[in-house]
């Protein structure tokens, strides 16, 4: 996982008009500090798994929400959060299937 996940995930919804900024996104979409992503790229440690988890949450529970619409923009922002939920969804099973992998934990 990357920080350069999140960062394409809020320049989505920045220009889809679902955040305005930066610390907006953390706070609303991360459910974080406004200073999240800057507090990562200082540290250079990724973001954690429950921040992703989080993420993918919220943007499937609006996906959701919105699925059932005849509106265009609705749909066309179904489409942006499921894709965008994919990408989160795909980044915590890679790190979870690091983890089980890890040799140590194999050896049980």
């Amino acid at each position: 996982m990357s920080i350069k996940l999140l960062e394409h995930i809020r320049d989505e919804l920045i220009s889809s008009g679902a955040a305005a900024n930066t610390p907006e996104f953390c706070s609303a979409w991360l459910g974080r500090s406004e200073g999240y992503i800057r507090t990562l790229r200082n540290h250079g440690t990724a973001p954690s798994v429950e921040t992703l988890a989080i993420c993918s949450h919220k943007l499937g529970y609006y996906a959701d929400r919105m699925r059932g619409s005849d509106d265009d923009h609705h749909r066309a922002w179904v489409a942006r959060f499921d894709r965008l939920k994919a990408l989160c969804d795909a980044a915590i099973a890679e790190h979870a299937e690091r983890v089980w992998r890890a040799p140590d934990r194999m050896s049980a």
